[in-house]
């Protein structure tokens, strides 16, 4: 089926003699919609004829509808015979009266041609207008860690997949067409976004915010994507320096093993009157060392805004490549470019500073400036703040507060 139908496309592509599809523009694909009706009776919208002919990605599988593959079909079949060649003196004689004849024709062709055009883009805006609508809302929540959201979702009918994407690593949940009520339970605070679209493609999407109302320790062994289990540990200092530990004797008690690679997180999503996005935040902490030889460790801080987030990670000497720093729209990436100065001995006490003012980001490590750049789209207002740690790790201190000194978050 999909060999028959490639073939069927090709020879469109003959027929319409518009050279290579990857060069078409919009007007192309119209005049093509409008030849094909003109000979099939069936319309098929700009963007189908664009899916088709690879200027909108798609699945691999993609298949249009039987009606649009059966008119394609009839289209492409119509290929025009060509003519015999006639000798050089008829050609020639011909050739003088049908210029005579075209010059005449094109003072009526190209003022038709020109409306028809006008037309076609009325036709093709109208439709547009009143094609099927995605749309995604967010319903409600319910409880508190784990949450359940609740969602309404709309999609029309369509041969393109389509797929729920929660924002949490959780696995794609295909959806059917229709207006449809679906929910989703969220095992850690956060904001995160929620995502209807093809595999390839976004096509709505919203930020649904779950919150702690509290400090809050989590542990969880790393398996898949996404843990089966987060473990929620009290977040308090103890002991007589005063700090906030996670034991791999506490990770042990819980029923977590230890023995491959786990994660503990300090983080606070309690809800906030402050409504802007300049901030400082500051923490204190150590990775705890770990006497297994070879190893890498990495720490890593956010700040969570209900639009994006700043987000960077730390890690040891050789380990560079782990780094992923994330600042609204840009991402940072240790696999395509060199973040060499983001690795420290992490063993050692550390000291972070982050200030954000008016969309401008400086990053001090043990008061040193590590970074200092600017972005553009809005993270919104504060909504939370974590620290997580391969392993375990010590925390003095960790401080979200405004430009003037006003408390966020104080641990």
């Amino acid at each position: 089926m999909k060999t028959k139908f490639e073939n069927i496309v090709a020879s469109c592509q003959v027929r319409f003699d518009h050279g290579d599809p990857g060069i078409w523009k919009h007007s192309d694909f119209v005049e093509l919609s409008v030849q094909i009706l003109r000979e099939t009776k069936v319309s098929i919208s700009t963007n189908t004829l664009k899916r088709i002919f690879g200027k909108i990605a798609v699945d691999a599988y993609y298949i249009p509808q039987q009606a649009t593959i059966q008119a394609l079909e009839k289209y492409g079949q119509n290929l025009a015979i060509a003519e015999v060649p006639e000798s050089e003196e008829l050609t020639v004689a011909k050739t003088e009266v049908k210029s005579t004849k075209r010059s005449q024709a094109y003072k009526f062709v190209i003022p038709i041609a020109l409306i028809a055009v006008v037309a076609i883009g009325i036709y093709s805006f109208f439709r547009a207008d009143n094609s099927p609508e995605y749309n995604l809302r967010f319903v409600d929540m319910e409880g508190l860690l784990p949450a359940t959201a609740f969602f309404e979702y709309e999609v029309p009918e369509s041969k393109d997949s389509v797929f729920l994407d929660f924002g949490d690593k959780t696995e794609l949940v295909y959806v059917q067409a229709g207006k449809v009520h679906l929910s989703h339970s969220y095992l850690f605070p956060g904001v995160f976004t929620v995502t209807l679209g093809h595999r390839t493609k976004k096509l709505k999407s919203i930020n649904v915010y779950v919150r702690s109302d509290n400090w809050i320790g989590l542990g969880y062994r790393q398996g898949g994507e996404l843990p089966k289990n987060y473990y929620e540990f009290v977040a308090s200092k103890t002991g007589k320096d005063s700090l906030f530990h996670i034991s791999n004797a506490q990770l042990r008690a819980k029923g977590i093993d230890t023995s491959g690679l786990v994660y503990t997180r300090l983080c606070n999503f309690t809800p906030l009157a402050y409504q802007h996005e300049n901030f400082i935040f500051e923490a204190t902490f150590k990775n705890k060392v770990d006497e297994k030889g070879i190893y890498c460790k990495s720490t890593q801080f956010q700040v969570s805004g209900m639009n994006n987030r700043i987000r960077f990670r730390l890690a040891t000497p050789g380990c560079s490549n782990r780094i992923s720093n994330l600042i609204s729209e840009q991402s940072y990436l240790g696999t395509r470019v060199n973040l060499s100065r983001f690795t420290l001995d992490l063993s050692k006490w550390t000291n972070v500073k982050m200030i954000n003012h008016n969309h401008k980001v400086s990053l001090f490590v043990n008061n040193k400036l590590l970074y200092s750049g600017s972005y553009r789209e809005p993270i919104g207002a504060i909504k939370g703040v974590f620290l997580e740690f391969e392993g375990t790790a010590f925390v003095k201190s960790c401080q979200l507060r405004t430009e003037d000194g006003k408390i966020l978050y104080s641990f």
